[in-house]
């Protein structure tokens, strides 16, 4: 799932095979070339309530982000009520958050994947998409949790550690956790590249001064 679903928003990280689907993290490392926080570009975070698990039950939660989704409204009920009517498919709720992520809805994303992964928790593709829509709904620890968890899956796994690095730096300020991160990535593949193009390395150098 995750990686090699995603077509229209991939970007390569030049290393051994590892591609991440999301626009938000493209702008995340822009954020890095700019000098600025990608966090001040949302001024305002909406809190809802959905239905928890398949209950009646309800949480506070974050909402999708305040830009439009583009999902097709048919095509997204027909993946929620097939994954309510056979709540124990993994592949159903993976499926319904793919469809999620690709479509501007990272609130209802994070609830999908979560149910995947309480059906099948060894999803590595899983984790770290989950990781991305925990950053687009502002919970930045849940965040670098879901990428450790896919890390500690796959050893080589560059995209989690990647994208761990620009939540440690940009979201939770701490650059520190954010070098050791991108360190991890070159010992994984040292001619690593962000989206953007530019060396892993000139980004851990960069910290390093």
């Amino acid at each position: 799932m995750g990686v090699n679903k995603r077509e229209d928003e991939a970007v390569e990280l030049k290393g051994p095979g590892y591609v991440k689907k999301s626009s938000a993290i493209m702008l995340a490392v822009l954020g890095v070339l700019l000098g600025a926080f990608i966090g001040n570009a949302v001024t305002m975070l909406y809190v809802g309530q959905r239905q928890q698990r398949l209950n009646v039950s309800t949480q506070a939660v974050p909402t999708e982000s305040p830009v439009p989704h583009t999902a097709d409204p048919e095509a997204l009920a027909r993946l929620e009520n097939g994954a309510a009517a056979d709540p124990t498919n993994a592949d159903l709720w993976i499926e319904l958050g793919n469809f999620c992520f690709d479509h501007n809805l990272p609130a209802r994303a994070v609830n999908a994947y979560e149910r995947a992964l309480e059906l099948r928790p060894n999803e590595v593709n899983v984790w770290s998409d989950l990781g991305v829509m925990y950053r687009r709904t502002k919970q930045f620890d849940k965040s670098v949790d879901a990428f450790g968890h896919a890390a500690a899956l796959d050893p080589k796994h560059v995209t989690a550690r990647f994208n761990m690095g620009i939540v440690y730096l940009h979201d939770l300020n701490d650059p520190a956790l954010a070098l050791k991160a991108w360190k991890e990535v070159l010992t994984i593949d040292p001619e690593a590249k962000s989206p953007t193009g530019q060396p892993v390395a000139d980004m851990v150098q960069g910290l390093e001064k």
